[in-house]
């Protein structure tokens, strides 16, 4: 855990100082928006993997770190943490604006195949041993992360970000929790 722990540290890090801009559904602008979901608890979340991994209002709920291994070991994912809607539509004039409205770090990566992120343990506990290339390459046994770019966006609790829609259908993930999918699907 202590690993998982330090590799979120610097994954903050690095999102914050990403630059940000957005709004789960097209607006009248041709906006799609998806929103980045969780139901992290800061009390218990934190003190596993480190102050700041989960900054999030538990007045609506919550889910103990404890309750989130046991979904992900019993059901290979956690329903609270999810992209929204799946899939999506939208087309080339389309800009896709994602909010990460959920408490802890995550990524909004472009995959051809979906696969596993860079958080082995994730990957195990979610039945996705196969690193998608996107998310890490794999050296010496250990997952190095793919750094953040264009196609791979590192977004905060309480961030957003955009990313210009496509003519072809297109697969994106969390390279952090790799069960978080969406399909956003050509619309001509």
């Amino acid at each position: 855990m202590t690993k998982i722990a330090s590799l979120l540290t610097v994954l903050l890090l690095l999102a914050f100082s990403l630059p940000a801009s957005a709004k789960s559904h097209k607006d009248k602008g041709g906006n799609v928006n998806i929103h980045l979901l969780d139901y992290c608890d800061p009390a218990t979340f934190n003190p596993i993997l480190g102050d700041g991994a989960c900054v999030r209002d538990t007045s609506s709920g919550f889910i103990t770190f404890n309750g989130f291994i046991a979904e992900l070991t019993a059901e290979a994912s956690a329903g609270a943490w999810r992209f929204n809607p799946n899939p999506v539509q939208a087309n080339e004039k389309s800009q896709l604006v994602i909010t990460n409205v959920g408490g802890e770090l995550h990524t909004f990566t472009k995959v051809k195949n979906f696969g596993g992120g860079f958080v082995d343990v994730l990957n195990q506990l979610s039945h996705n041993p196969n690193v998608a290339p996107e998310c890490g390459t794999v050296v010496n046994g250990q997952i190095i992360p793919q750094p953040p770019g264009p196609d791979n966006l590192y977004i905060p609790a309480g961030g957003n970000a955009s990313h210009a829609g496509s003519e072809e259908t297109v697969n994106y993930q969390c390279c952090i929790h790799p069960w978080m999918r969406t399909t956003v699907n050509a619309h001509h």
